[in-house]
């Protein structure tokens, strides 16, 4: 008799009465834990829940009335968490919402394979909070903020790391913003504060990038422990 567990999307864990075969995988090996377990339950899945994100998104930017319940204000915070993450569906107006939602499918076609998940929905909204929570504790002259990039930001590094591709990519995005935090960030008529009409809360993209960064080492450590775990059960 075996016994087959997946500990979707990073390891495999195979036992059997005689043995026991433990493998790290990663969606950039061919023989990944998506071709090992339902990949089409999996990658359906995803889609569904990045299309439902969307159509959360576009519900919330045609209804504004709606807007001021669910927008970070800092005065609100303490006494309604959830805007730690409500905040996200929220746009400034169609701009904001267009450029948003084509980082958002940039990111699912350049690292799709970080998508065959739904713990990408983890990440952006674990990110999101971050962003938010340092915002609120370090950004104080900020009373209210609104949208995905913050979190955005957040699942780039996630993605990046989970599909473990080019370290140019994380280069890439440090020093995007480093230059935001040192204001080096051209000013001009395609600049984005320009497009969307709004200056941009740069801030929320650094806390948003460190929060993609700590859900995944706290989803790698988890997933560490739950091996360790099994390799001292079947011994």
């Amino acid at each position: 008799n075996s016994l087959s567990i997946a500990c979707e999307p990073y390891y495999v864990i195979t036992s059997s009465s005689t043995q026991t075969q433990y493998a790290m995988t990663s969606s950039k090996n061919s023989n990944s834990v998506a071709d090992k377990t339902p990949f089409s339950l999996y990658q359906h899945r995803s889609i569904i829940g990045l299309v439902i994100l969307i159509a959360l998104i576009a519900l919330v930017q045609q209804n504004p009335q709606w807007h001021d319940s669910l927008t970070y204000t800092r005065t609100l915070l303490l006494k309604q968490p959830w805007l730690a993450v409500s905040h996200l569906f929220v746009h400034l107006n169609i701009q904001h919402l267009l450029l948003n939602l084509l980082a958002l499918l940039s990111i699912y076609l350049i690292f799709s394979d970080a998508f065959v998940s739904l713990w990408w929905l983890g990440a952006l909204f674990f990110a999101a909070a971050i962003s938010v929570s340092g915002l609120y504790y370090y950004s104080p002259e900020t009373a209210w903020c609104v949208g995905l990039s913050g979190g955005l930001h957040g699942l780039f590094i996630y993605a990046v790391l989970r599909t473990r591709s080019s370290i140019v990519w994380l280069l890439a995005i440090t020093v995007k913003i480093t230059m935001e935090q040192a204001s080096l960030m051209p000013e001009g008529i395609l600049s984005t504060s320009q497009l969307i009409h709004h200056p941009i809360i740069v801030d929320a993209h650094l806390w948003g990038a460190a929060g993609g960064l700590l859900f995944y080492g706290i989803i790698r450590s988890i997933l560490a422990i739950l091996v360790i775990i099994e390799l001292n059960t079947e011994k």
